[in-house]
């Protein structure tokens, strides 16, 4: 995962990302890994630019351990790169160019209600202060695959 920013990642508990999966898949009817056929797992880190024409493209869940993305507009996924299963663990706006935001928010853990509350805040921030995009900062759930040499 690439990242546009250079502080250090905010990072979600793995164990807890793990069960929030679970939690989706088995809420959509799709199997899910039994602890013996379970990948090892790492957790991506993605910072993307969101422009404030897309921010109804991203629907949330809310799955016990975590509040993860359920749905996006193809729109969303071309601009930024997010994906659905992401959790979104930080949401800055008003950028200043040498590292400072005008409004962030942590979502780390956060339910639904706080993380669509902190979403909501900053997208009025951009747009009282004629910003054009709001920033997302994701985390990813990757499967590790053993190389052969």
């Amino acid at each position: 995962m690439s990242s546009s920013s250079d502080e250090s990642p905010v990072l979600v508990n793995r164990e807890a990302f793990v069960r929030a999966i679970d939690i989706m898949k088995s809420d959509m009817g799709m199997e899910i890994f039994s602890e013996g056929q379970r990948p090892m797992y790492a957790i991506g880190r993605l910072v993307a630019r969101l422009p404030l024409e897309f921010v109804s493209g991203i629907r949330l869940a809310d799955c016990e351990t975590l509040t993860l993305i359920s749905q996006l507009k193809e729109s969303v996924v071309d601009e930024t790169g997010i994906q659905s299963l992401d959790t979104i663990v930080a949401i800055r706006a008003g950028d200043d160019g040498c590292g400072g935001y005008g409004y962030e928010g942590f979502t780390v853990g956060a339910s639904i209600a706080d993380t669509a509350q902190t979403y909501t805040d900053a997208i009025k921030y951009a747009m009282l202060n004629n910003f054009k995009h709001i920033e997302l900062e994701v985390n990813r759930l990757v499967p590790l695959i053993s190389s052969s040499e």
